[in-house]
């Protein structure tokens, strides 16, 4: 039928497959949906006839939802995506949210829902598209997912390629290489490339020594680094043993505005879900610290939030970012309409994450009419 959008649902599961088959189709909407029960299936459907959008679990056996995203992100970069995970706490649900220029929903979820965003994603094609989903963004889905897997990773840089290898291992990942670098170097040299391709096998070699630190701090530590580099300034290292709650102790702060830090401790205060929040941050475009209440954490992170930023958005504006460490949250939220950008400092073990992320709403809302 002319007009009809076709929307291929991959899962191992029958019951999800029957489920989602019968709650998607919509002749009279203009909806067709088939089938796949994992990646080689997919594949195949793929290459046989064009697909619209497609809607797929990450966890499955013989070609699981990461390949079928290399493969997708290669031969089918323009087809919006929607994953599917079995992970569903509040911290997943919000990470996989701002993971990256793609959507994500938590299992079970309101099919109603699910259906209103299909529908909004056919209309607009923009959101989902395979080719915005950065390196990073996929590193995150594999930490979150807890895969154990090797990445080979190939940048096209107009000056020269560079290739190199990550290795997961149920979703840490505990080493890397690339040129003659290794581990936790040649880590932060590949978290920098951008127009990444990328090819992921379900194995992980021994690796000696691992990588120690957490994946959420070299992303950062490598956008500072790319920042710097872009500067044409010679890039600091940061000791082996740091971890980014270290490098933000004793960051210099900067000249801030006394009004704007007291609407930020206005919003601290009035919030219901600010249990276990340090600090609250309005932090300019380039990285410089505005106004902050509560304990301030320095310059360091907002420099950082300010660059993982730019590179999620891939020039579309971000709704939300979440960074994980040992002890914190770090959730970042634009506001106004010039690039600044709030940043929340969360104690991980206290903090009401879907709470909070309700109240920096409010906050936002409140600022955005000064800004």
């Amino acid at each position: 039928m002319p007009g009809t959008k076709t929307v291929l649902v991959v899962d191992d599961e029958p019951s999800v497959i029957f489920a989602l088959s019968e709650g998607l189709s919509d002749r009279r909407g203009g909806v067709r949906v088939v089938t796949a029960a994992n990646g080689i299936e997919a594949v195949a459907v793929l290459e046989a006839e064009p697909v619209d959008l497609v809607l797929t679990d990450l966890r499955m056996p013989d070609m699981d939802g990461f390949e079928l995203l290399t493969f997708l992100r290669r031969n089918h970069p323009a087809v919006p995506v929607i994953l599917m995970t079995a992970l569903g706490s509040a911290e997943t649900s919000a990470r996989l949210a701002s993971a990256g220029s793609f959507e994500c929903l938590a299992k079970p979820f309101h099919l109603p829902d699910l259906k209103r965003k299909i529908a909004e994603m056919l209309t607009q094609r923009v959101k989902g598209r395979v080719e915005n989903i950065s390196l990073a963004s996929f590193l995150q889905l594999l930490e979150m997912e807890r895969k154990t897997c090797t990445l080979s990773v190939r940048s096209h840089d107009p000056e020269a390629i560079h290739e190199g290898k990550l290795f997961f291992r149920a979703g840490r990942l505990v080493g890397a290489a690339t040129g003659g670098l290794e581990g936790r170097e040649a880590a932060l040299e590949i978290v920098t490339w951008d127009h990444a391709d990328i090819e992921i096998t379900d194995v992980c070699p021994p690796v000696d020594p691992e990588i120690e630190v957490a994946l959420s701090f070299l992303l950062m530590e490598g956008m500072r680094l790319k920042d710097e580099r872009e500067r044409g300034k010679e890039p600091a290292g940061v000791a082996e043993d740091t971890d980014l709650d270290d490098v933000l102790k004793d960051a210099p702060s900067r000249p801030q505005s006394e009004e704007l830090s007291r609407l930020l401790a206005e919003g601290l205060r009035g919030g219901k879900g600010m249990k276990g929040v340090e600090a609250i941050l309005l932090v300019e475009p380039d990285g410089t610290v505005a106004a902050v209440a509560g304990e301030d954490p320095g310059d360091a992170m907002a420099s950082a939030a300010a660059r993982f930023l730019l590179d999620l958005g891939a020039g579309e504006p971000l709704q939300e970012v979440l960074a994980t460490t040992g002890n914190h949250y770090w959730l970042a939220r634009p506001v106004g309409g010039e690039g600044h950008f709030l940043l929340l400092v969360l104690d991980r073990h206290r903090a009401n994450l879907a709470r909070t992320q309700l109240d920096l709403v409010a906050i936002e809302r409140m600022l955005g009419e000064r800004l």
